[in-house]
C-alpha cells in the first residue's frame, strides 16, 4: 500500500471514529446503525466496511484511541504540577478537569459496559480489553506517584480499578441527573481515594 493511500485510510478511520463517538453519545451504541455513523461522517457503507467488519470492531478501535489519549494527557498534566506547593492536590485538580472534558467518551464507554451484561459480543470485547486497560492505568498511576514523591500503599491494579469505577460511576450519575455539579464531587472523591492509597516516599 502506497504512503498516500495509507494516509488517506488513516484519515478515513479517524473521521469514522469521530462520527461514531458523536453518534454513540447521541443515540447509544445499540440504537446507532452503520448508516447513521456513515451519514454523520459523510461516508458510504463501503468506506466503513473497508476499515471495520462490525460496529464492535469499530468500538474497539475507538476505545483504544480514547484510552491512549486520556492516559497520555493525564501523564503530561501530572508532570506539569510536580513543582506545585501541593502537587497531589494540583494533580487531582488537573486530572479531574481532564476527565470532565472527556465525559462524552466516559458515558459512551459506560453505556457499552452496561450493554455487555446482555450482549455476548460486547462482553467478549470488554474481556479482551479490560486487563490491558487496568494495566495501562496502573502503570500511569505508579509513574504519577513517583513523580509526585509518593508511593502507592495498595496494589496498583486495585487502585486503577477503584479509580475507573469511581470515574464511571460519577459520570453516570451526572448523566442521569443533569445539572448536578459533579466537578467538585469528583475532586473530593479522587483526592480522598488518592490520599487513602498513597504515602510520602521516605
Amino acid at each position: 500500500m502506497s504512503a498516500p493511500t495509507t494516509r488517506r485510510r488513516a484519515v478515513t478511520v479517524e473521521r469514522l471514529l469521530d462520527a461514531a463517538l458523536e453518534t454513540f453519545a447521541e443515540t447509544g451504541f445499540a440504537a446507532a446503525s452503520v448508516e447513521d455513523i456513515c451519514r454523520r461522517g459523510g461516508f458510504t457503507r463501503g468506506a466503513f466496511y473497508s476499515s471495520f467488519s462490525t460496529k464492535h470492531e469499530l468500538f474497539a478501535a475507538l476505545m483504544t484511541r480514547e484510552t491512549a489519549r486520556e492516559l497520555a494527557a493525564a501523564e503530561q498534566l501530572v508532570a506539569a504540577v510536580s513543582g506545585a506547593a501541593d502537587p497531589l492536590v494540583a494533580a487531582v485538580d488537573r486530572v479531574a478537569d481532564l476527565l470532565a472534558a472527556g465525559r462524552t467518551w466516559t458515558l459512551v464507554l459506560t453505556e457499552y459496559q452496561l450493554l455487555a451484561a446482555r450482549d455476548a459480543d460486547a462482553a467478549a470485547l470488554l474481556d479482551r480489553f479490560a486487563a490491558g486497560m487496568t494495566t495501562q492505568v496502573a502503570e500511569v498511576l505508579t509513574r504519577a506517584a513517583e513523580t509526585l514523591g509518593t508511593t502507592l500503599t495498595a496494589p496498583a491494579a486495585d487502585v486503577a480499578q477503584a479509580f475507573l469505577a469511581l470515574h464511571h460511576g460519577l459520570a453516570l450519575a451526572s448523566a442521569s441527573t443533569p445539572g448536578t455539579p459533579v466537578g467538585a464531587l469528583e475532586r473530593t472523591a479522587f483526592l480522598a481515594l488518592v490520599r487513602g492509597v498513597t504515602a510520602p516516599t521516605p
